[in-house]
């Protein structure tokens, strides 16, 4: 019996080596696989495994869920601050006091008088004169009837088939008194303002920096494409010129979508023009998408302000925001759809997704966070550049 004991404790103590890829082949030396040359491995003894805890299992995880690392944490600060934001804006004009001047009477222009766009007019200005051949007709016609019978419902009809062809008063009381036709009638402008040839221009945006972050103004671009000239034939109710009022302009700004959240129409603002500053008002806000970003367009409305089209303005304001937590920027991974920060449990990072409600030019307010979670300073070294983060809600 002592001899069987020996024995068996002998046979336990003994190495047996084996193939990783095929357990089924074992030697007791060391070796070479026979089918794919791999060195065979020592077999464990009993009681020599790796017992998996439940922080092994923590520390197996993919790193695009848990990171284990030193790094330094914070914690974030409730508080509700001050926003100062500004933005640089131009000055545009006010496209709901855009009046048009059309062709009251089919003709060729003899003469045009607006040669550019934006150029200065004055209320009862000639802009242009056109040569009609009805319009010809219809003063024969009255001079013909003047010269018969007197047949005063006729005479009074021809008069008025002039007016409505575009035929003023003074012009009437001429012809009378002249007996000439006039092949050659005046446009006169009803409004005074600037001239806008074709469709009402179109913004590009210009980028400028600003603490840090990119503001961005609206620069109107003028379409000439539309500009009439002598000798063109026009119809009758076709649009001449477009008029736009001298004392109706505004100022429009294209801000960030964080710098919109702090705006509300009919809030006051403070505008820098010329080295002056004046309140002004917020009219309308508008969000919209340029080049991969999302931009806000503000207008803001000054009437009565002597200003010039395509000059600059800049707009400051304040707000106070809600009491949000603040991190540092460098706590923060933006993702474009979602942003994430990283909270330590345990000895290891998890990514957690938060809601970013306002920032600064060094901190960012969010939501999704309590006071006490520890928040890694710096979340850009615990980003997993091979793989994509998956975050705990």
């Amino acid at each position: 019996m002592l001899i069987a004991c020996d024995s068996k404790q002998h046979s336990a103590n003994v190495d047996t080596y084996i193939c990783p890829m095929h357990p089924t082949v074992f030697s007791d030396k060391q070796g070479v696989c026979p089918v794919c040359n791999m060195d065979l491995v020592r077999k464990a003894w009993p009681g020599e495994e790796v017992k998996v805890t439940e922080d092994l299992v923590r520390l197996l995880k993919s790193p695009n869920e848990r990171v284990v690392s030193s790094i330094k944490t914070i914690k974030g600060e409730f508080a509700s601050q001050t926003l100062s934001t500004e933005a640089t804006g131009v000055v545009t004009y006010d496209s709901r006091n855009r009046f048009t001047i059309p062709a009251r009477i089919g003709g060729r222009l003899e003469k045009v008088f607006l040669k550019y766009p934006y150029q200065s007019v004055s209320k009862g200005q000639k802009i242009a004169e056109i040569y009609s051949a009805e319009l010809a007709t219809a003063q024969q016609e009255l001079l013909w009837l003047l010269q018969q019978d007197d047949n005063e419902q006729a005479i009074q009809q021809a008069k008025d088939k002039l007016s409505l062809l575009g035929f003023t008063e003074p012009l009437l009381a001429n012809l009378v008194q002249s007996k000439a036709v006039q092949y050659r009638f005046p446009i006169i402008s009803p409004v005074s303002g600037f001239v806008v040839m074709g469709e009402q221009p179109q913004p590009t945006i210009a980028t400028q920096p600003n603490m840090g972050m990119q503001t961005n103004a609206t620069i109107p671009q003028a379409n000439n494409t539309d500009i009439i000239k002598e000798g063109d034939y026009v119809n009758a109710g076709a649009t001449l010129f477009s008029i736009v009022d001298t004392n109706s302009l505004l100022i429009e700004l294209s801000v960030s979508a964080e710098q919109s959240k702090n705006l509300s129409v009919g809030d006051t603002i403070n505008l820098k023009l010329r080295q002056t500053v004046v309140p002004a008002r917020v009219g309308f806000i508008q969000p919209f998408y340029n080049t991969n970003q999302e931009l806000a367009l503000v207008r803001i409305y000054v009437p009565g302000a002597n200003l010039k089209i395509g000059e600059l303005a800049t707009a400051q304001w304040s707000t106070k925001t809600s009491a949000w937590m603040w991190l540092p920027r460098q706590a923060v991974v933006d993702l474009g759809t979602e942003a994430i920060v990283f909270v330590k449990e345990r000895g290891s990072f998890v990514a957690k997704q938060v809601v970013i409600q306002s920032s600064t030019s060094d901190k960012i307010a969010l939501t999704g966070l309590s006071s006490m979670d520890e928040i890694a300073l710096n979340a850009q070294f615990l980003v997993d550049s091979e793989g994509f983060i998956r975050t705990s809600k």
